[in-house]
Parts: C-alpha cells; structure tokens; sequence
C-alpha cells in the first residue's frame, strides 16, 4: 500500500488552517509549546462560535430516498436499529450486530458491489441529526459519535489512488456525504457533549481529506462530477477559515457552473439522456444554489440561468400523469414536485407554475409537441389535459453514459395509463435482469435474428457529440405528425448489418369512426444481401391480454431453430389496462406472444415482474413491416391492417366495420 491519505489532528491543526483567521491566532503557539490538548480544545471552541446552524437549517428538509431503510420507517426506529448493529444500503438489510458496522464488507449474497459503496454515503447521519435536534436525546450524539470514530478508525485511502477506486473512498460518495449527510450531523451535534474537542477536531481533519481528494481526483465530466463538486463546495463555503477553503470554494463553483452548460445538449438533456442523472444534476446544483442563499451569498446568474434550462426538460417530457419516462437508467420523476422546486429560482415562469400547481394556476407551454433534435426525442400530445395522449419516438445518440440499447423506442400514454413505457431500471449488477434491461429486447423497438441493438460495442464519445444534431425528423400537420429515424450500427455481437429504417405517424383525422392512433412502419435493409427474421418487438404492461386473427400474411415458416412461442395468422392484439382503456395491436405479419419467458428471456418488467411482449415477425432480405396502434377508452374500430412488404410500397390499408381507409405514406387520401 502507498502513502495514506490520513493526517493527524495535529497536523490538520498545524498545516490545514489560516491561523491569521481571528480566532485561531493562539493555536501555532499552543502546538509549539506542546499543547495539544489545549489546542484542540482552542479549535473546538472556535468552532462551536463559528458554525451557523441558524443559516444552515434554512434549508428545507428534503427526505432521501429510500433504499437504505425498511417501507415506513421512522427516525426513531432507525435508530434503535442502528443502536444493535443493522444497518441497510440498496434494499438490503444487513446485522453486524454488538461489534458494530464493519464498513468495507459486503455481506450481500451476489456480492452487489453498490451496497458498500452506498453504505459510505452516511444517508444515516442526517437522519441522526434530525431526530437530535427534534428530541436532543443524548444517546443519538453518542450512537453519532460512534459511527464516525468507526469510520474513521477503519476506512483509510491512499493518498494518490484514482477517484472512481476504493471501497469507501471513491469520488462520488465523498460528494455526496459532503454536501450533506456530514454538514448535516456537525451543525446538529456541534454542542453535544458526546462530540467532544477531540472528536471535532478529527472530524475536521477527515472532512479535509475528503476535500483535498474530490479537489485532485473528481472525475473529467458526467454525473458525478457535480456531486463531487457540491461536496467540495459546502467545505468551502462553509468553513472559510481552512488554509484551502477559498480555493476550493471558487474551484468547485466555476466547475459547476461551466458544467451547467457544458453537459446540456441545446436543446436542454443532459449529455447521458438519462432522465435519472438529468435529475442529479439538477439536485446537485440545486443544494448549491440552496446552500449559498442560506449563507447570504449571491447565487451567480450563471447557476440560475443554467438550472433553469435544466429544468425546462420535465415540461418538455411530462405525459398527462405529470410524470418523466424513465429513459436509459432513468426515473419516472413527479414533474410537479420538480418544477415546484424551480418555482424558487424561477418565481415568474408561468408555466412552471403550471406544473407545479397541478394545472390549477400559471399557464401551460405555448406549444403541445415537443421536438429535441439534438436529444433526437419528439414527444406528440393532444393537448396538455390529464386526459390527453401523449407518445414519445427516441431517435437520438447514444449518450455519455447509462445508456440502453433502445434507438427508435417507442412509449405510450392515454387516457391516463401508461400503454407502452420503458421496462425500467435495474440495480447494477451482473444479473440477467440487469442485462435484459439495457437490451433492445426490453424496448419497443425491431430485433434482427432475434438479436438486438449493439451500439454499446463499438460507442466511443467524441468532441463535437454535444452539438451534433441528430438524424431525427419530424413533421407536424393537421391530419398526420410523422416521425422519423434511422438505426444503423449493427445487430448482436457480430455487428448484423441491418438498416432500420422507422416512421412513426399519428392520424389524427381518418374517415370510419377512426379515433386518433398511429402506425409505426419499419423498414429493414440487409446491408450484407442475406434474408433474415424481423421482429417489432413490443413490450405491454402485465394486464390481460386477448388475440384475434385479422387478416394479414400467411403464415410463414422461420429460419431460426430457437424461434419458440405459439404463431398466430396476422394477429389482432388488445391488451386491457382496466377503466376500460385497452391498446389494440395489429399487424399484417405473424405473432409470436411471450409473459415471462426464460428461454429466450423476454417478456419481464422490473424488477422480475412478467408481462406480456408481443413480436410481429417478416422473413426476407429487405422488407416493410408494419404495427398499428390503437389506444381507446371505448374499442378499437381497425379490423385488419394490410400492406405490400416490399420497402417501396407506400399504401397501408386499414380495415372496419365501416369500410377500408387508404393511408399513403406520401400524404393522406380520402
């Protein structure tokens, strides 16, 4: 092992402090004299007069979230079980029993390496802090105590070590226990009796190696950086008596504010197209912002500027349920606790207001549909009602990080059920379930060979990536709104050259009692001149699901030996979501219909739920395919869906009770 980032309390006192800071003059001549105690003792006492809790707890509480405790738990109960040893990170609960929380094990059964990296986010201590400062029940500062001494005794780093490594000191968790946990516990316990000089001083001196490595280490760029600058800021801001502090503190600020901006596409996502860490960045900055008010400093126009442009994205994505899609490593996010949050920055935006207020108040934005080209995502609405429609195409890059195997996904919302909506996220671990998440066979998009997308093998991010317009194209009317993407880079782990080809349409107007529905029309190009199977895969929610014969292609036979699943004849799909809303699929090409199937493994939602997944399938070497798409709260009226397959025809012919309508992709006809 190398050289150990670890000073003593008498060295943080000698090297680490502006001694010319009034207050702290006399300790260089305590130290020279000897006097350590008294020292400590000096130090402690300048702290206790120095910290502002009054400014700090300003701050409104915001709860965590909550993988690290049991469904329903309180503070208190927390406590009592933090007293006798157990302790819990990422859904797991864990006893380390009388000897106390050994903070580098991982006691899981799959060895899920998150659950000690997120143990030494120390989510407990501000819990602990707020159940102090709510009964002052001394035990709480001593349990506090406690914990700390343990951490520090048994976690030690490497002074030069890479910041993405170690079990308890990697960059990420030293940003977030600084920015919160930690300045949360030292202006609770600061008085106590329990956090004694020599405690204080210790932990200044921990909290300065946690500074100096997220000050030399931080990651490039991502996510993490603005958690690792928020932790680096708080110590800045807060305490500008340490000899770095003002360093730091401008550092840290000038990182995230060129970060702010260097990490959004211009049209508002943040570089990993993760709905997920959009958030984190947002929650980031916001503690900055939020931190730097409760001390009565300015917050630069910069910080405003750039998180207001962050948070423009939730009303940019919102379906009618107030909700984000939860794309790539994504989260299904409140739209209206979010914009409810930027109303603080943002007092005059009407439109956030709007959101915020559950659409009582404000105003909603100007424009219904919402088109990202540089993100490559359109989102098609009806109007901004609860009960409108809402489909979302993502026809954009791959991203920066977090990313899944999901080009030309297509999602669902109407009449206020999610019909076709990402699988979701999953821990990340090694797990099929993991694995099955990123894929392309958990979206709703084609599958070639019954391989999915491969962007991921041969992906490399390039300068330049951030300001490159996608090849998304859109054009709205008032009949139809077409969609338009490409995906191009490869099938499986041998690259398949394939060409994608998919258009989206919405019909809005269409004679025979036909509502508003779309269809998706897939166009698939064997680049290598070979015939190969085409499946659009689709992946429903688990409800009940009916199948009718409509009155497409014939049956054909298929190539792959592993191509399992009863085969239907140009297959009428409904799947009833209750209320009686229900999602009609029809397609002129055969049906394979899997609910959680092992082999292959398809038709799950997180975590290990079984759903239905529905696949029309084409053999051929180029082909046209094409899926109709029926949401309604009172029937589907389409009977059938016919088409010709070959990539140059253009008329889709949708069949009712009331007669056939002629859909031509170069423009409607009567």
């Amino acid at each position: 092992m190398g050289e150990l980032l670890h000073i003593s309390t008498e060295e943080f006192l000698k090297e680490k402090l502006d001694t010319s800071f009034p207050g702290l003059e006399r300790i260089p001549r305590l130290l020279e004299e000897g006097k350590l105690d008294d020292a400590e003792r000096e130090y402690a006492g300048f702290v206790r007069r120095n910290l502002r809790p009054d400014r700090y707890f300003r701050i409104k509480y915001q709860p965590h979230e909550r993988s690290w405790t049991l469904p329903g738990e309180t503070d208190r109960q927390i406590f009592e079980r933090l007293r006798r040893g157990e302790i819990m990170s990422c859904g797991y609960m864990h006893s380390f029993g009388p000897d106390g929380i050994r903070w580098e094990e991982n006691p899981t059964p799959n060895k899920y390496a998150e659950w000690t990296w997120q143990l030494n986010r120390h989510f407990e201590f501000r819990t602990l802090g707020r159940l102090y400062r709510e009964t002052g029940d001394e035990r709480i500062a001593e349990l506090f105590v406690r914990l700390f001494r343990s951490w520090r005794e048994q976690c030690q780093c490497e002074k030069d070590v890479s910041g993405i490594l170690t079990l308890s000191w990697r960059t990420i968790e030293i940003g977030i226990r600084l920015s919160d946990g930690w300045q949360y516990a030292l202006h609770a316990f600061y008085r106590s009796a329990a956090f004694t000089d020599h405690d204080i001083c210790e932990f200044f001196a921990s909290m300065w190696e946690n500074a100096r490595r997220l000050r030399h280490f931080h990651r490039p760029g991502g996510n993490w950086l603005f958690m690792e600058m928020a932790g680096l800021y708080h110590v800045g801001l807060l305490y500008p008596w340490l000899a770095d502090a003002a360093e730091w503190k401008k550092y840290a600020l000038d990182k995230i504010i060129n970060e702010t901006e260097n990490q959004l596409y211009p049209d508002g996502f943040q570089v990993e197209l993760s709905t997920c860490y959009h958030g984190v960045m947002i929650r980031n900055v916001s503690v900055v912002a939020d931190i730097t008010r409760a001390m009565d400093e300015p917050v630069p126009d910069e910080l405003t500027r750039g998180l207001e442009k962050a948070y423009e994205l939730y009303e940019k994505l919102a379906d009618p349920g107030l909700h984000t899609p939860d794309l790539n490593d994504g989260s299904r996010a409140d739209v209206s606790n979010a914009l409810s949050q930027a109303l603080s920055l943002c007092p005059g935006r009407g439109d956030f207001r709007y959101f915020a207020s559950r659409r009582t108040e404000g105003q909603p934005p100007a424009e219904k549909d919402t088109v990202m080209p540089y993100s490559g995502i359109a989102v098609l609405r009806d109007s901004w009602e609860p009960d409108s429609q809402w489909l979302l195409f993502d026809g954009g890059p791959f991203g920066l990080g977090h990313q899944h195997e999901d080009k030309l996904n297509v999602l669902l919302y109407a009449y206020g059920k999610d019909l076709l909506r990402d699988t979701g996220n999953y821990a990340y671990d090694t797990s099929r379930m993991r694995a099955y998440v990123l894929s392309a066979y958990s979206h709703n998009t084609v599958l070639v060979d019954g391989l999915g997308q491969n962007r991921r093998g041969r992906y490399r991010w390039r300068d330049g990536d951030l300001t490159r317009i996608s090849d998304l194209t859109v054009s709205l009317g008032k009949d139809a709104d077409v969609l338009r993407g490409v995906y191009d880079e490869g099938f499986g782990p041998e690259y398949t050259d394939v060409r994608h080809e998919r258009t989206v349409v919405k019909i809005k107007s269409a004679p025979h009692g036909l509502g508003t529905f779309y269809m998706v029309i897939d166009r698939l190009f064997a680049c290598d001149g070979r015939p190969h199977l085409y499946e659009a895969h689709w992946q429903l929610e688990d409800v009940p699901v009916s199948v009718g014969c409509g009155g497409g292609s014939p049956q054909i036979s298929h190539e792959l030996p592993d191509y399992s699943g009863e085969l239907f004849k140009g297959s009428r799909i409904t799947a009833d979501y209750g209320d009686g809303v229900t999602l009609t699929l029809l397609s002129g090409e055969n049906c394979t219909l899997r609910r959680g199937s092992e082999q292959p493994f398809v038709g799950w939602r997180t975590p290990n739920v079984p759903a239905p997944c529905v696949d029309f399938a084409a053999y051929g070497t180029d082909v046209r395919l094409v899926t109709v798409l029926y949401p309604s709260d009172r029937g589907c009226p389409v009977k059938s869906v016919a088409y010709g397959s070959d990539t140059s025809d253009r008329d889709i012919k949708i069949k009712t009770p009331d007669g056939v309508w002629i859909y031509n992709e170069n423009g409607l006809t009567p």
